[in-house]
């Protein structure tokens, strides 16, 4: 095999393995898509039943409250029913300051259910505000399936018309190439190889020897002392 059929054979290579690696990146991108789309729906479902939880908690609270308001009514109304029957005027003064302390009270319960009524009224638009966040989010996550699915489609396609592109590029390395080719992609991927950049591994950008060099350009397979990856000349630095 020719100096510039070696050299043209790995720059192809090295591009054709970017291209594959960047083919994966775009696939796993989409199910993490749908991840994250997921997740967001979990969270405005939680938001949600936080949202209706709260509703109902407040809407206890002031049922309980309007629940002993009409007990202290009650109470009240038995206390001045009572006042007739007094045979003291001790027995009615006593009456008359329970009847008076049970009515302030009762006042001061009227204000707590006024207020817990308020929180109710505060509280009952978060509800649907939540329903609406749930609606947008799952629309948002059914068109992220939708379009992964689609894109999944074609890169899946891609990927099997660029991989048939690798193994005829590879059928074109020489043995003993191969050989060599093989063992360091199996480790390193498309990260692999580099091109020359000056007198330096393009990957790790530590020097490289004269004779490496040299040997480069005689199409030699000349790894990287420092990383590992197979150099090869890049089209810029091609003989004339």
């Amino acid at each position: 095999m020719s100096v510039a059929l070696v050299t043209e054979t790995l720059r192809s290579l090295h591009r054709i393995h970017r291209q594959l690696a960047d083919l994966s990146d775009q696939l796993a991108a989409g199910p993490r898509t749908v991840a994250v789309r997921t997740k967001q729906v979990e969270a405005a479902e939680t938001k949600k039943a936080t949202a209706q939880d709260d509703v109902k908690k407040a809407k206890v609270a002031a049922d309980q409250k309007q629940l002993q308001l009409k007990t202290a009514e009650a109470k009240i109304r038995d206390l001045e029913g009572k006042l007739n029957a007094c045979k003291t005027n001790r027995e009615y003064q006593t009456l008359t300051e329970q009847i008076a302390a049970d009515t302030m009270a009762s006042k001061v319960l009227e204000d707590e259910i006024l207020e817990a009524l308020e929180r109710v009224d505060a509280l009952k638009p978060t509800v649907p505000a939540a329903e609406a966040e749930v609606a947008s989010t799952k629309k948002l996550l059914d068109e992220a399936k939708a379009r992964v699915a689609a894109e999944t489609g074609r890169l899946e396609g891609e990927v099997a018309r660029v991989r048939a592109e690798l193994e005829t590029v590879e059928r074109d390395l020489p043995d003993d190439v191969r050989e060599k080719y093989a063992r360091i992609v199996k480790q390193k991927g498309a990260d692999g190889m580099a091109p020359l950049d000056g007198q330096s591994c393009g990957g790790c950008f530590q020097q490289i020897t004269g004779n490496m060099v040299s040997e480069l350009m005689l199409g030699k397979i000349v790894a990287c002392r420092s990383c590992g990856r197979l150099l090869y000349v890049p089209e810029s630095s091609r003989p004339a």
